[in-house]
């Protein structure tokens, strides 16, 4: 018997639980808890956790070897309050922002198994327990990045390559969602692609109006081709959004506040077209990449997105215009080191054609400090 085993069997006995009870009471079979005993089985994540709940005991004090660091246990808030409505056992990415450490729901898999840094664990609203075997460097040492731009993966593969000691973690959403979750101190950079229709301009009246007053820097990430997405071939022929009103096709959307609903919601503006008019139109995807999956998966005849993802599922694609992807961060977490690592990499060249061949962005402006607002 190892000694984790004997140290659950001991708490068991000294509790008088039966194998049987303690498993039924914990979800699992007593064989498992049987080899978990035996030291023939070492438990997951979840597994201790409800183990050591029903025994009243911590995970590390009944599962953490001596020639180990053990789990800790620490409070974090959620990154997004709103989309927190998670069940114990979600996991979860961990970083340090404005001083306080904040948790972000990760899916369990997006066609590989997605990393984590713990478990949450005695779930409110606003605040979780985390079980996590990351160390507070480790923490520290991770970036936040709110937005839609699917490049972020180049970021994170670009750092791990280089030995950077910076893991960044993507939340996907709409860019006004980004910088309403920056704005509460969720993550250290949103990512916004808004176009005021009256001036035309990029970005900096939205972010004025998200953020309000405090510091902050604005920087270029790249400028990409926004549009429609077709089926690969485009069999219906659609040229334009005049298209998209024609029976029996259909479109799949963004949610509001993205710069992709914007600039369908504007053209159909134009037209004098009422977007209910369209089917699909209420159908609402999280991102570019699910736009284009879902389009090549023939769910949808069309949709708004980027190039690079129509690309990536190899649809067709009509060009609409070119934006302009900016990154706001406030100015007391510029200096924070995953920041400054994120702020070195725009500032390579080499990174900037990495991104520009990979996605077809123009990054011939990556890394330009586009606004500093001092209030």
């Amino acid at each position: 018997m190892s000694a984790i085993g004997e140290r659950v069997r001991n708490v068991r006995v000294s509790r008088g639980l039966t194998q049987v009870e303690l498993a039924r009471r914990a979800g699992i079979s007593r064989q498992a808890l049987g080899a978990i005993e035996a030291g023939l089985y070492q438990p997951s994540v979840t597994v201790a956790l409800s183990l050591a709940r029903e025994l009243g005991e911590t995970v590390e004090s009944l599962f953490a070897a001596q020639d180990e660091e053990p789990c800790a246990r620490i409070g974090v808030s959620w990154s997004d309050p709103e989309a927190a409505s998670v069940p114990s056992g979600c996991k979860v990415a961990l970083a340090r922002v404005a001083g306080r450490v904040v948790a972000v729901p990760q899916p369990s898999a997006r066609l590989c198994l997605s990393p984590a840094a713990g478990l949450a664990d005695r779930v409110s609203p606003r605040r979780a327990a985390v079980a996590t075997y990351w160390s507070r460097a480790e923490i520290d040492g991770t970036l936040l990045i709110a937005g839609c731009d699917p490049a972020v993966a180049i970021l994170a593969d670009w750092f791990a390559r280089r030995r950077v000691p910076v893991t960044a973690v993507a939340l996907r959403c709409s860019s006004s969602k980004a910088l309403s979750i920056l704005a509460n101190g969720g993550v250290h950079i949103a990512g916004v692609h808004l176009r005021d229709p009256k001036s035309g301009e990029y970005n900096l009246s939205w972010v004025r109006n998200a953020i309000g007053r405090k510091p902050l820097v604005m920087v270029n990430f790249a400028r990409w081709e926004l549009g429609l997405a077709v089926t690969a071939g485009n069999p219906l022929n659609i040229r334009g959004f005049a298209d998209l009103l024609r029976p029996r096709i259909r479109i799949v959307n963004r949610e509001k506040g993205s710069g992709a609903r914007l600039a369908l919601d504007e053209a159909l503006s134009e037209l004098t077209v009422e977007g209910q008019r369209i089917i699909g139109y209420t159908r609402e995807l999280p991102g570019h990449l699910e736009v284009a999956q879902a389009i090549a998966s023939a769910q949808a005849d069309a949709g708004v997105t980027i190039r690079v993802a129509a690309e990536a599922y190899g649809l067709a694609f009509i060009p609409l215009r070119h934006e302009r992807y900016d990154l706001v961060v406030f100015r007391d977490e510029s200096e924070s080191g995953p920041v400054k690592a994120m702020f070195d990499a725009l500032n390579s060249r080499r990174f900037a054609r990495e991104v520009s061949q990979l996605c077809g962005y123009d990054t011939s402006e990556m890394g330009k400090e586009l606004a500093r607002i001092n209030c």
